[in-house]
């Protein structure tokens, strides 16, 4: 933990005078089209719009209760992967500490994550890093071994649990995430880089688009199928696949796959700088082709291919942001998505919107792309791919004989930046095309089989937002941490989750964990606890959708079973209430169960008293007939 803090600080530190190195040079540089304090603001907005949804101040850490109740989830995810890559201060340890539990819960299951969806192994992993974790060791398994998320979501899946088991998604996303950090990737590996490279490519349209589904190119697979393929743009490598939609074997580079998918973007997009999916514009689409255009180097809002009738894609962007900071989803309602209202900002369409305005700031900032998780450049490294950029650019076009020595001298330069570094050089096609037009030997090295760096480490987080912002704590239990310990109530409730999973955490790593060792027992018994309600809860929710769904069915026999959850409902807390899915039709089962008591009640009691009537007119009668017969009898006694 000593050393991961340590490391921490170096690295924002480092940050710190490359960020200074970089705004000097940027001093010199054109002026980016977009003021940088502009997306800084938009940015914050989308931040402080999310905290307002889920009813916290501005001034409240977004990273924790209520929110990180959802780590691991897809609405809990997203939004730290765009706070973290923009430096935004808050709260990371709580989330490094939640998803932590999260994932080790999780891991005692059967599926652990997702058994056909790898993309959860994937989105996890990135918010780990993004938050400055190390998704390679997170967590424990059954055994008490660190938990490798990126092994077991990527390359080591298997043949049961492939990433195509997913759909081209799967490829996709196993791909960002195995170059998120450049790892590297064993020999006996399920599914190296080039399978991953070559089941994307084999999905390719006719027309040069991808989609998730179906022959029409959809501009967010399309998107993000460049942001998956962006760091082999440099390479030189050939693939010769079957095109599954063409039915025809095809031989093509990465580069001239992604050459063909952004002509496809270009022309796909609207008069109005967005796009439009399956008919309907949105800002997903969008946000999707800003982030690809910034992993391959290209200026989302200077490059003419991308502006249409003067509008760029931030303009598309914007446009779908209300006055609340929030984005919506579309201007047009769409009944297949009811969250998506037109007036309403939407989480979805938000958080997209949100890493896309960063992905932006770091694009003319200079930094790393999006989903390239490793510490900044240093600043002798940019200035030698800044160098073999310019060199590139001023070549002229096209290239003859006499500038052939140029050309080979610009190659070599190129071949000196490590090859894990080279996708960077973002202007290298043109280095290539002229090395081909002088038949000058291309002799790169395949960057798929060679790009690989690293087997672990922790995320970078960049403080961009706030450079003098303190991301990480130092690893000492405070007194402050103690008295936090101390007034957590007795009786623990889901509410106190996360800040009792933290404090956890936090003194199980601390360097002074032995003057605290008597807060360890206390809080191992609230966590239990609370795991506890939380597998009640979990419980409660599926024997309401097993035992009483469809309502409307329920019938006198299922009174115990509606009794049962009544009355486990009303042991837990007033917070943990909330937790219960359709509680208000368990109680309306309730109501019209004892109806149904009732009536049947009412029906026995009429019926005894029809019963017991009868009996008594019976009686009567029976009565009436003796006294009759008595006194017929005494007349005939006269008589005689």
């Amino acid at each position: 933990m000593q050393n991961n803090y340590v490391s921490r600080i170096v690295t924002v530190f480092i940050i710190s005078v490359v960020t200074v190195v970089t705004m000097a040079a940027s001093a010199d540089a054109e002026t980016p089209p977009v003021e940088p304090e502009a997306l800084l603001e938009d940015i914050e907005r989308v931040i402080n719009w999310k905290k307002g949804s889920i009813g916290l101040s501005a001034g409240d850490p977004l990273l924790n209760n209520p929110f990180l109740e959802n780590a691991g989830d897809t609405t809990g995810d997203w939004y730290p992967i765009g706070i973290g890559r923009i430096g935004y201060p808050d709260d990371y340890e709580a989330y490094l500490a939640v998803i932590g539990d999260t994932v080790t819960q999780r891991y005692q299951q059967k599926n652990k994550l997702s058994d056909s969806k790898a993309t959860e192994w994937h989105r996890i992993s990135l918010a780990i890093l993004a938050m400055g974790g190390d998704p390679t060791q997170i967590g424990k398994d059954e055994k008490g071994q660190p938990i490798n998320l990126i092994a077991d979501g990527t390359y080591d899946r298997g043949k049961t649990k492939s990433l195509g088991k997913q759909g081209i998604n799967g490829w996709i996303w196993g791909l960002i995430t195995l170059d998120s950090m450049r790892y590297k990737v064993p020999k006996d590996a399920s599914a190296d880089r080039n399978d991953m490279i070559q089941a994307i490519l084999r999905m390719q349209l006719p027309d040069g688009g991808f989609s998730l589904h179906g022959p029409q190119t959809d501009p967010d697979m399309t998107a993000m199928a460049l942001q998956a393929l962006a760091p082999y743009y440099n390479s030189e490598q050939v693939y010769t696949y079957e095109q599954k939609a063409a039915e025809e074997k095809v031989t093509k580079t990465v580069r001239q796959a992604v050459d063909e998918a952004i002509e496809t973007l270009s022309t796909l997009q609207l008069d109005d700088g967005g796009y439009a999916s399956q008919e309907a514009e949105n800002v997903e689409s969008i946000a999707q082709v800003i982030v690809a255009l910034t992993a391959l180097g290209i200026d989302p809002l200077q490059d003419e291919r991308f502006i249409k009738n003067g509008n760029t894609l931030l303009d598309g962007l914007k446009k779908y942001q209300l006055n609340d900071g929030g984005f919506i989803h579309s201007e047009t309602y769409d009944p297949e998505n009811p969250s998506s209202l037109p007036n309403e900002s939407n989480p979805m369409a938000s958080e997209q919107a949100l890493y896309a305005l960063v992905a932006l700031y770091r694009y003319y900032g200079d930094y790393r792309t999006l989903y390239d998780f490793r510490s900044e450049m240093d600043a002798p490294l940019k200035k030698q791919i800044h160098s073999v950029q310019h060199s590139i650019e001023n070549l002229p076009e096209p290239v003859s004989n006499k500038d052939r020595e140029k050309v080979k001298e610009i190659f070599s330069s190129y071949l000196k930046i490590p090859i894990a570094e080279r996708s960077y050089v973002f202007n290298y096609a043109k280095l290539a095309d002229a090395m081909n037009s002088l038949q000058i030997e291309n002799t790169s090295e395949r960057i798929a089989e060679n790009i690989g760096e690293t087997k672990s480490g922790n995320g970078t987080i960049t403080p961009l937002f706030n450079q003098n912002a303190e991301v990480f704590s130092p690893a000492i239990f405070t007194k402050e941490e103690e008295d936090q310990a101390k007034k957590l109530p007795q009786k623990v409730t889901t509410e106190h989750y996360v800040e009792v999973v933290k404090l956890l955490e936090k003194l199980e790593a601390a360097e002074n964990r032995n003057e605290y060792e008597h807060l360890l027992d206390d809080l191992h018994d609230k966590k239990a606890a609370i795991e506890k309600i939380k597998a009640e809860i979990e419980a409660l929710n599926k024997d309401i959708l097993d035992k009483l769904y469809p309502f409307h069915q329920l019938s006198i026999k299922d009174k115990d079973h509606v009794e049962d959850i009544v009355a486990r409902y009303e042991q837990l807390s007033t917070y943990d209430k909330q937790k219960i899915l359709s509680y208000e039709d368990v109680e309306k089962s309730k109501t019209q169960i004892d109806n149904l008591i009732r009536a049947r009640m009412i029906s026995i009691a009429i019926g005894i008293i029809l019963v017991v009537a009868t009996m008594v007119f019976i009686w009567r009668r029976r009565k009436r007939k003796l006294e009759k017969l008595k006194q017929k009898m005494l007349v005939t006694d006269e008589n005689m």
